[in-house]
């Protein structure tokens, strides 16, 4: 029989802070205080371990539940989210409350692993059996292996995920609009606002999209080489892509920016999670401008790429922020 246990003061408020740093809102000042709030006491950084195990093994319930009704052929869902952090959070805290999962030995579950990166920082990570990860783009990741299954918790950013083969255990990509599932492959994630779209450019890969932990219903897609799989809305979209529109879902790895035919809007976000500045525009109706070419990911390249292309000129307005208007 599970043990009943007290909570401590640092489970309580690490019970705070996962659901401040998983949300996918989670802004650079929260990252920074929570690390302070890390190394204040030697309490919290294994408080926050222990309610992050369990956290993780919701999260993997959720993914198994899923997993399950995958071939379930009934209405697709009109909006998937993953089941609320503040949720998981409490069902992790009456796990521990309960000592459901911790006084028993051991567990499937892995602890995870945390990596960021900067917006024009490019980190590549190898995990323990040999798979590559190479983050970008102010990316937030979260690695967990266990021994059935390894996944990814990816909050935000880029991601190239080159999968070492392994039937066994099936490779989890988690994000705020669903879920890819690998054996081993090549393929590229990149999360915007609202829409998550992954690359294949090795083998095959399945997106799915639910509705949260109490949905019986799911809906998924498989895509191949040049396909990429659009999760957003509640529903996972197959969409063939050219070959020769690889390189350019790839040139955040060289510090690059490549547009073709993106609007001025698409264009903006893209490069404030590259460079970390913030772009306005004087006038709304700029947005829908369309704009291409291929630039360095910095500031006063892009402002040159919109002069030269759509004669718009920038107006600095304090540190890091560009007002771009037209040229008069």
């Amino acid at each position: 029989m599970p043990t009943r246990q007290t909570l401590t003061r640092a489970e309580r408020e690490a019970s705070g802070w996962i659901v401040r740093i998983k949300a996918h809102d989670a802004t650079e000042r929260d990252r920074q205080d929570f690390q302070a709030w890390l190394d204040s006491d030697p309490d919290h950084p294994p408080a926050y371990a222990k309610l992050e195990r369990a956290w993780g093994a919701v999260q993997s319930l959720q993914h198994l539940k899923g997993r399950a009704a995958a071939n379930d052929t009934g209405p697709t869902p009109s909006r998937r989210r993953w089941l609320p952090a503040a949720a998981i959070a409490a069902c992790a805290l009456l796990a521990i409350g309960a000592g459901v999962w911790f006084t028993r030995a051991p567990t499937p579950f892995a602890p995870s692993e945390h990596y960021t990166t900067a917006p024009a920082e490019v980190r590549t990570i190898t995990l323990a059996d040999g798979s590559t990860i190479t983050l970008s783009g102010a990316g937030e990741a979260a690695i967990a292996i266990s021994n059935t299954e390894r996944s990814v918790d990816l909050a935000r950013g880029y991601a190239l995920f080159d999968i070492a083969h392994d039937p066994e255990r099936p490779f989890v990509v988690r994000t705020p609009e669903g879920d890819i599932t690998v054996l081993g492959t090549s393929f590229v994630v990149r999360i915007s606002e609202g829409e998550v779209r992954t690359t294949v450019l090795r083998g095959s890969v399945s997106g799915a999209v639910d509705r949260g932990f109490f949905s019986a219903r799911r809906n998924s897609v498989t895509a191949g080489a040049n396909q990429e799989i659009v999760l957003r809305d509640g529903a996972a979209e197959l969409v063939e892509i050219a070959a020769e529109a690889i390189p350019r879902r790839l040139a955040w790895r060289d510090n690059m920016l490549a547009f073709d035919g993106e609007t001025l809007n698409e264009a903006i976000a893209e490069v404030s999670r590259q460079t970390g500045w913030t772009f306005e525009l004087a006038d709304p109706a700029l947005g829908e401008m369309r704009i291409g070419g291929y630039v360095a990911a910095d500031p006063e390249a892009f402002i040159a790429l919109v002069s030269s292309n759509l004669n718009l000129k920038a107006h600095r307005e304090g540190d890091r922020r560009i007002v771009l208007s037209r040229s008069s």
